[in-house]
């Protein structure tokens, strides 16, 4: 008997070492959705460039700089000498933001005087990489695409719409260190 359930064991380790065939998919796409998704944003940041290189052309009495991070901007009013913030300080602005349009969708004083810490509070990554390169008294007008600003999403008051690439002119008022 105990040699019967001895073979019965040794035949049953047998046959689960059998080898196992792999699954493959029934069908097999050859772009991930990654890449669908890399080729829409491509397309996307692509028209909204033309856009705002559109609206710089039209607005010729500024000299605009390409950030290289996914704005542009331009200096209203240019300080020489001052500090740019760092991480912690505490910065006081006002903004207003425009569609490329003109239309003004949040005016300068219904914002209001506003306050960030650098590096520290969340904000739109345009604005918080903008603030960054001015120095106290500065006025700049950016152009930032909707990848830096309210990207797919818009704003919570659906003011400014999914995808749309938005004009902030921004005076930074104060750098409290």
């Amino acid at each position: 008997m105990r040699i019967k359930v001895l073979l019965v064991i040794i035949s049953l380790g047998f046959i689960a070492c059998k080898n196992e065939t792999p699954r493959y998919p029934v069908s097999f796409s050859k772009k991930t959705s990654l890449e669908k998704t890399i080729a829409i944003n491509k397309r996307l940041f692509s028209e909204e460039k033309a856009m705002m290189e559109k609206y710089m052309e039209l607005d010729s009495t500024l000299s605009y700089i390409n950030s290289n991070k996914g704005f542009w901007y331009a200096y209203r009013n240019k300080e020489e000498k001052g500090n740019t913030p760092v991480k912690g300080d505490v910065v006081s602005f006002e903004q207003e933001i425009i569609a490329l349009d003109g239309t003004i969708l949040y005016a300068k004083k219904d914002l209001g005087l506003r306050t960030y810490v650098v590096d520290k509070e969340h904000i739109i990554k345009g604005l918080k990489e903008g603030i960054k390169i001015m120095k106290e008294g500065e006025q700049v007008k950016f152009l930032f695409s909707s990848f830096v600003a309210y990207r797919m999403n818009g704003d919570n008051n659906q003011i400014i719409g999914s995808n749309e690439p938005i004009v902030s002119e921004v005076h930074l008022v104060k750098i409290n260190k």
